[in-house]
Order: C-alpha cells, then structure tokens, then sequence
C-alpha cells in the first residue's frame, strides 16, 4: 500500500476537481510527458494525449445522447448512462453528475497540458 506522500512526490499533478485528478508520473530525471493518469472513482485510466482528446469526443458523445432525460429528476444521480473510453475493452457506468464532473476533470486537463505546451513551445519569448 502507497502512502500518500509517497506517491506525490513520484507524479506532477495536472489538474485536480471534486471527482478526481489527473497527473503525469515522473520517472527518472523527469516526467512521463506523453501520457496521463486520470483517477477517478475507482478508476484508473492511463491514456497517450490523443486518446484523452478521444475521451473528451466520447464524453461529449454521451452527454449528447442523455440529453433525452434533462426533465427526470432521478438522472443526475441516480441513473447511469454507458460511457465509452479510448480503450475499447473498457466502457463505464456513471451518472450525469459523475459525467460532468468527468468532463471538467477533462477539460481542465486538456486546457493546462495546451497551455504548458504553449508557453514552453511556440509562446515562449
């Protein structure tokens, strides 16, 4: 068993909400830059950059789908809609709130990995 502080000092976190984080794993002399660890729930996802930007597609996807349910009290919470991953093997069930804040989760990661490549590549003075 990990503890904690342990294993924060072997990742650099990316970004962080209610539901989860995302965070590169560092190794050696440095990080593991293409690739990022999402944990939420239970659930430990490592994808490359492109499959993350898949996840988002997806996630997007399924909002879209659910949409049909905006007047049920019960769906925020209670029901679970299938969710796809980049990893074909693996689908998720969550509710509408866990897909939103899965999307944020998401997003944010995606906004700070977009914004670190641009101030450390093509911003950069």
């Amino acid at each position: 068993m990990f503890h904690t502080l342990e294993i924060m000092e072997q990742i650099q976190q990316i970004y962080l909400n209610s539901l989860g984080i995302a965070f590169y794993w560092e190794k050696g002399e440095g990080i593991i830059p293409n690739r990022v660890q999402l944990i939420f729930k239970e659930i430990g996802l490592f994808f490359s950059i492109p499959e993350l930007r898949e996840f988002e597609y997806l996630i997007d996807e399924s909002i879209v789908k659910n949409r049909c349910c905006e007047d049920c009290a019960l769906k925020n919470g209670n029901c679970k809609f299938l969710l796809k991953t980049p990893l074909y093997q693996i689908d998720l069930s969550v509710s509408m709130d866990e897909l939103n804040k899965i999307k944020d989760l998401v997003n944010g990661t995606l906004f700070r990995i977009n914004m670190e490549s641009y101030l450390n590549g093509e911003g950069k003075n």
